[in-house]
């Protein structure tokens, strides 16, 4: 009798193997997308808690104020990490802003922890401090991915808008916090123009793709913005204006205070807030 052969030929294994590569293929992205999703979900739940860290923070404070070191910044300065072991001015003639930290105003009042500031989709880590009251701001950049408010107008000038943030005084649609600005930590430096009518779209680059960012309004809530000009509405005389007709939470107006269509990138050292509906958020 003959022996039957039950085993696979050739052509059969080579079959079996590109069906399941092709499988391969259509799952991986659909994996990598829910992949994707679920960490812009937690960053967004990281902003929320870092939304009632200020609130939690403001309540002590007169006036109901957000973490802030001070109101007018000489020739309107701005620096991240430099406070790190050095306390931070409380006068405007005693050195530049630094909104990271005022970020870790919360970190050291016990209203957040150091991990909240980490967005899912990067690659930053907390920071490593063991004793956050040995400290006055973050160690670097790497340390945290988010964007804060700029509060402060430079010295020897009347106030553009109340400084700082207020729970009750400021209109409750302001953002004040969000993904990192993509031209400030994101280093992105092709020209403001030529970056928004790119696919990144002048988006943060915390999330794949450049899609958008999460945004923390000054009520409390966050969203998803797929634009930038997501700030307060107005006039503008630009024609080079976001598709929403909002401020550009990323750069600020060079101009009367009308509302920013991306004039200025919000820069290392220069910030010059333009009025009660531009935004400034960084780094």
């Amino acid at each position: 009798m003959k022996k039957l052969n039950n085993g696979f030929t050739l052509t059969e294994l080579l079959v079996v193997m590109a069906i399941i590569a092709l499988l391969v293929s259509i799952l991986l992205p659909s994996l990598a997308r829910a992949r994707e999703m679920a960490k812009r979900t937690q960053c967004a739940s990281n902003l929320s808690q870092i939304g009632r860290g200020f609130y939690t923070y403001a309540q002590p404070h007169q006036g109901d104020r957000f973490p802030v070191h001070m109101g007018d910044t000489p020739a309107f300065q701005a620096t991240y990490w430099y406070y790190r072991t050095t306390q931070p001015p409380t006068m405007a003639s005693q050195g530049p802003a630094s909104p990271t930290a005022e970020l870790w105003m919360l970190i050291r009042g016990k209203n957040a922890a150091p991990k909240v500031f980490i967005c899912a989709s990067t690659s930053d880590v907390p920071d490593p401090a063991k004793d956050a009251l040995a400290y006055y701001d973050f160690q670097s950049g790497v340390n945290l991915s988010y964007a804060y408010m700029f509060q402060h107008n430079g010295s020897g000038g009347a106030p553009a808008r109340e400084f700082p943030l207020s729970t009750s005084r400021d209109d409750s649609t302001l953002p004040i916090a969000a993904d990192a600005n993509p031209y400030v930590k994101g280093k992105v430096n092709t020209g403001l123009l030529y970056d928004r009518n790119s696919p990144g779209k002048g988006n943060s680059k915390n999330h794949a793709h450049r899609e958008g960012q999460n945004v923390l309004f000054l009520d409390g809530h966050v969203e998803f913005a797929i634009s930038p000009d997501i700030g307060p509405a107005g006039k503008s005389t630009v024609t080079n204006h976001g598709p929403n007709q909002q401020d550009n939470i990323y750069t600020f107006v060079a101009g009367d205070g009308t509302v920013d269509p991306g004039d200025l990138v919000c820069g290392d050292m220069l910030i010059r807030i333009g009025g009660v509906s531009d935004v400034c958020l960084v780094p």
